[in-house]
């Protein structure tokens, strides 16, 4: 599977738990009653999903994340490997050698199997001795101690080919001993980060993998033990749906909680600051600049108080400290009779008691009080 289609996978169970969240979403028109057909509905959305969406991409993810770690992985691994003796197996070795990433193929020796036992240990030395002589190549033939099992190493450097041929031709001029099988095993040391190439290739050989070893394996080991198996996925889906179901019936109430609780948080401030100024007011103040007025006083600004145009009697923009000169004066004023002089004389009206009737204005012109009309009603006609 391509990355194409695993993103188009999971774009596809995105919509389905959509579909359950706006599905919930309905319960103020469906009503709370149908809280477990909501569930039920995201139970069934959710398994079916992870049946069909989520466990095919779930089976690839070893594949996709091996070809991840080869691209950052370094290092070598090792392969182990079954030849099969049908084939020539130094043409097979050269082959393996030939392939780009491998750089060193190893061998062993051969095992071979027999039908029966001999029929005593003379005739079994006699045997063993007549093989071990039967080509230079091999180095020795050791009982491996069960099944008549027997391992026919091969020196370094030797020909396997030729040494199976020997083994062949040994049996066939004893007739008494019987061949069941032959196999040869060998290691392949790779590069790490093009190793399931080499596997493939390996493979096109007529080659058996066994066992593969290295930081690669050890790797997609680790990954392979986190991933679930399809009955898990399915499981975890269904229970995702669930929640997803319950998140949307419940959607609304914890929005609303939310807010309740935003505003018990409010500050005592706001709270008055509130309850006295309108918020039509609060929004014309605001967009006002605390700048102060043409003709106001500032106490605490002895400028704006002496420029102010509301001065008074009570202010001291023309007040002079008295001298010794000036009681002097003001002295010498009182025992003459005289009344002290000042810059700005202010005239007072003359009160007047209660108990002193209301004087008529005169006429400066005629000096006497001026006459008025008398006040009557006219006479209607009959």
């Amino acid at each position: 599977m391509d990355a194409l289609t695993i993103i188009i996978m999971l774009i596809l169970f995105v919509i389905a738990m959509i579909f359950v969240f706006s599905t919930a979403l309905l319960t103020p028109y469906l009503g709370k009653k149908n809280l477990i057909s909501v569930i039920l509905l995201g139970f069934i959305v959710g398994a079916v999903g992870g049946a069909f969406l989520l466990s095919p991409i779930v089976d690839d993810i070893p594949d996709f994340s091996r070809t991840i770690i080869e691209e950052n992985v370094e290092g070598t691994d090792e392969i182990s490997m079954g030849l099969s003796t049908n084939r020539n197996i130094t043409q097979t070795i050269e082959n393996i050698s030939s392939i780009s990433g491998v750089n060193n193929v190893a061998y062993t020796g051969i095992e071979i199997r027999m039908d029966e036992e001999f029929d005593s240990p003379s005739s079994e030395s006699r045997f063993l001795s007549v093989l071990q002589n039967s080509n230079d190549a091999i180095d020795e033939v050791t009982d491996m101690g069960e099944n008549n099992t027997y391992f026919v190493k091969i020196k370094e450097n030797g020909d396997p080919q030729s040494v199976l041929n020997s083994i062949y031709a040994v049996f066939g001029s004893e007739n008494y001993i019987h061949l069941r099988y032959t196999s040869m095993d060998a290691n392949a040391t790779v590069d790490a980060n093009n190793v399931t190439k080499i596997m493939n290739a390996i493979t096109d050989n007529g080659v058996i993998i066994h066992n593969v070893t290295g930081p690669t394996e050890d790797q997609v080991k680790v990954v392979n033990d986190i991933i679930p198996n399809q009955t898990d996925v399915v499981i975890i889906a269904a229970v995702l749906g669930v929640i997803v179901a319950i998140v949307g019936f419940f959607i609304d109430s914890l929005f609303s909680m939310f807010k309740k609780s935003k505003k018990s948080k409010e500050s005592t401030r706001e709270q008055i600051k509130r309850k006295s100024v309108p918020a039509s007011q609060r929004r014309k103040f605001s967009t006002q600049k605390n700048q102060p007025s043409r003709d106001s006083i500032d106490i605490f600004n002895d400028e704006s108080f002496e420029n102010s145009k509301k001065q008074n009697l009570g202010s001291n923009r023309n007040f002079k400290q008295l001298t010794d000169e000036d009681l002097k004066e003001r002295q010498k004023q009182k025992d003459d009779g005289e009344e002290p002089k000042s810059k700005k004389s202010i005239k007072m009206p003359k009160l007047r008691s209660k108990s002193e009737p209301k004087r008529r204005k005169v006429d400066e012109t005629k000096g006497a009080p001026k006459r008025k009309a008398p006040k009557f009603r006219p006479k209607q006609r009959k």
